[in-house]
């Protein structure tokens, strides 16, 4: 026990003097009572703010001596373990409320806070303070999701592992490899189910670490692989991509571009031939029978890059650049309804938009708007302003493997045009469709080997490829068109990884980042539906889709 003595108030530090009252104290060592104080000495120790000031503990601490004989402490300082470690000079709450902010926060931001609050402290204590902290327990885990997160992207990964059904992280890994996680999920016999995406590392961890689990293949990823093929069918059908946005936009041809300048083409066919070269250099190396990643170390470009190029054994044409993008592009619905409702002055369409958070400026929404005005006898569209040229093969595809109410108006009048274009492109788009509901409504097995039988009746070889590599994947493959587990939460969780490490870039390395994440306040406390759309991310989630609902 200990007693107030005084207390001193000095700019803004309040500091109070205590001492110790009880008759004696237990020997550290044997536990017998002392018999007698041998000497006082003073402990600084720095407690919570206090009104905003500093709160800062002057402790008068006594020195007995043990009455044992045997005992080799003869002199021990009387402790007070319900107040403060020791040698402590933190109390326990001013030490807890510290982790608390580390982790929540990077040390620099937490001692910036704790400072603002009469809690000085530095960023290297902050750190040095959360790596004290143990990792927490991982408990029970039978539903997983297992995916990688990135050190440095295309280099260097580690390993996340969420539990599905509590929603939270279980484990954070400082590598992606099939050692260290078939290592964890061997240590969790009880798991049931491993929810991963298609790569190779992953489903040999899992038939290695958890032979007991069924495996499940993430909607998302199926979906991405799917578009995918998608999109190398389209970077050979340009004809009819340009057909489609001519029948659209009609015969109106866009605005008259500049002239290039002349050492500026130079450049471009410079940068052509290089492109050219390479691409011929890759193909040569790849019929040599090198390899794809050894390729890429030999020419100097990525391995993506590579496998890029080996897709079209042709060179690359000349590219016709045009601007594709704008500040205005996210207000184009709104001018374009506007427009047509007879509202033709720029001022006035300047001075609606800046309301609704538009930061250009009036010259530059009205070249953007300059291709209205050679179609003020018809109504115009979005496409009159954007779709100079037709979307890439990557944006077809994207917009085939959406679902309809999420389509603007745009991108459906596009997609309506370019299926009565070509026969194949409207058999793709029905075949997208399937696949799409297929995934979004759960449809099981029979759907799907229903949904292969016809992408193999089509004869269209690049869904042909996709479909033979389900094959080797069958089973997960058929068990993600069943069940409702998925890797979206991991993906969620990926995430928040990412903004955890580039908010503390450079400090301590693995260990407080994997406590960052594990010890997060919100990594243990699962919120419900009702509680996610009460929460300030779901909120602007929700005003978000309302925007995007009234600007479609």
């Amino acid at each position: 026990m200990v007693r107030l003595e005084t207390i001193e108030v000095q700019n803004q530090t309040i500091i109070v003097h205590l001492h110790a009252i009880s008759a004696s104290a237990l020997c550290p060592r044997c536990g017998t009572p002392g018999s007698r104080v041998h000497s006082h000495y003073q402990r600084t120790i720095a407690d919570v703010a206090f009104g905003g000031r500093c709160l800062v503990l002057k402790l008068r601490v006594r020195k007995w001596i043990c009455r044992e004989v045997s005992c080799s402490q003869h002199i021990f300082a009387e402790r007070f373990p319900e107040l403060v470690q020791r040698y402590a000079r933190m109390m326990d709450r001013l030490v807890n409320a510290l982790q608390t902010l580390g982790v929540t926060t990077n040390g620099t931001d937490a001692a910036r806070i704790a400072s603002s609050l009469g809690m000085p402290t530095t960023a290297k204590t902050i750190i040095r303070r959360v790596l004290q902290l143990p990792l927490p327990s991982e408990g029970e885990v039978v539903k997983v999701g297992i995916d990688e997160w990135a050190w440095k992207k295309g280099q260097r990964y580690g390993t996340i592992l969420v539990d599905l059904e509590k929603r939270r992280v279980v484990q954070l890994l400082a590598e992606r490899s099939v050692e260290t996680s078939t290592a964890w999920l061997r240590t969790h016999p009880e798991i049931d189910l491993v929810s991963r995406d298609r790569g190779k590392i992953f489903r040999a961890a899992a038939t290695d670490g958890a032979p007991q689990a069924n495996q499940v293949v993430d909607r998302f990823h199926l979906q991405k692989n799917f578009a995918e093929a998608l999109e190398k069918f389209f970077r050979k059908q340009e004809r009819a991509l340009k057909k489609a946005i001519q029948g659209i936009i009609g015969k109106t041809r866009p605005a008259a571009r500049t002239a290039v300048p002349e050492k500026v083409a130079q450049e471009r066919q410079a940068r052509h031939r290089q492109q050219v070269q390479l691409h011929k250099r890759i193909w040569k190396l790849y019929r040599q029978g090198c390899h794809k990643e050894q390729i890429a170390q030999l020419v100097g470009v990525s391995s993506r890059k590579v496998y890029r190029v080996l897709e079209q054994e042709t060179p690359p044409p000349p590219r016709r650049r045009s601007r594709s993008s704008s500040i205005v592009d996210p207000y184009l619905s709104y001018l374009t309804a506007r427009w047509n409702q007879g509202c033709h002055n720029v001022a006035k369409l300047y001075e609606e938009i800046v309301t609704r958070g538009y930061t250009g400026t009036q010259r530059t929404l009205q070249m953007r708007l300059r291709p209205f005005r050679q179609n003020v006898a018809r109504p115009v569209s979005k496409q009159t302003v954007i779709w100079n040229k037709p979307p890439s093969s990557r944006g077809v595809a994207l917009m085939m493997i959406r679902p309809a109410q999420n389509r603007t108006r745009e991108q459906a009048a596009y997609l309506d045009q370019l299926i009565q274009c070509d026969v194949s492109i409207a058999l793709v788009f029905k075949l997208a469709q399937d696949f799409g509901r297929l995934l979004r409504r759960h449809e099981g097995r029979i759907h799907l080997e229903q949904w292969k039988a016809a992408v193999q009746a089509s004869g269209i070889a690049e869904l042909i490829t996709f479909v033979d590599g389900l094959a080797d994947d069958e089973e997960a493959v058929a068990k993600g068109c069943s069940l409702t587990w998925s890797n979206g939460m991991v993906e969620g969780f990926v995430n928040k990884v990412k903004w955890i490490k580039r908010s503390s870039y450079g400090q301590a390395g693995f260990p407080l980042l994997q406590r960052r994440v594990l010890l997060h306040p919100t990594a243990h406390a699962s919120l419900g539906k009702d509680e996610r759309e009460r929460s300030p991310r779901g909120q602007r989630i929700e005003r978000r889709k309302l925007y995007f609902k009234e600007s479609a």
